[in-house]
């Protein structure tokens, strides 16, 4: 059998965007350095000039979402970080990274090994979610919630933010309009209860 010929251009990062999609389409239990390499038309030992194993291309995978994640995120609040409105930032472009990249939601939160603890503020939780939890506390402090309920409006805020993403990274939900209006009424609303 002949050997697919080497590919020169960025494998490492085209063998890491070809494993997130084999996994969202056809799950872990089947997923092999073998497969990604046929998937990406080179030979079934390139993969292991830039892994070592399976776990090892996983791993780079979580990473490559986590620093676009980051990324994105941090740039939406910066020098608005002590702003009121820096959760609604965080909030909207937590929302425009799964409408920009649909199919790293499903990798990320199903098949990444990613934990958030959601009881546990002192915890090495998820990078994205510990900058959420963080720009929400600094504004629940700022508006003068007691300390008590911040946990439950933390979670409140989280699950609006994410489940939108969750929504609109689902092949099966259909919707017309802009997913990006959803938050931002939402946070109007929420103001507008403070009242």
């Amino acid at each position: 059998m002949k050997e697919k010929p080497y590919h020169h251009g960025n494998l490492r990062k085209q063998l890491i965007e070809t494993g997130i999609s084999l996994i969202n389409e056809e799950g872990v239990k089947s997923f092999s350095l073998r497969r990604v390499a046929a998937q990406c038309n080179v030979s079934h030992t390139a993969p292991y000039s830039h892994f070592k194993n399976v776990d090892e291309l996983i791993a780079a995978m979580g990473e490559h979402v986590t620093e676009q994640f980051m990324e994105k995120l941090r740039i939406s609040i910066q020098g608005e970080e002590d702003s009121s409105e820096a959760i609604s930032l965080l909030g909207q472009a937590y929302i425009d990274f799964f409408i920009e990249n649909p199919q790293y939601f499903q990798f990320l939160f199903y098949h990444s090994g990613i934990t958030i603890d959601l009881d546990n503020y002192n915890s090495d939780n998820y990078p994205p979610f510990a900058l959420f939890r963080t720009t929400a506390y600094h504004m629940f402090r700022s508006i003068g919630l007691p300390e008590a309920s911040y946990s439950h409006q933390l979670i409140a805020l989280w699950s609006m933010v994410h489940g939108i993403a969750s929504l609109l990274t689902n092949n099966g939900v259909r919707y017309s309009g802009n997913w990006r209006d959803f938050f931002s009424i939402l946070t109007v609303l929420d103001k507008e209860d403070d009242k």
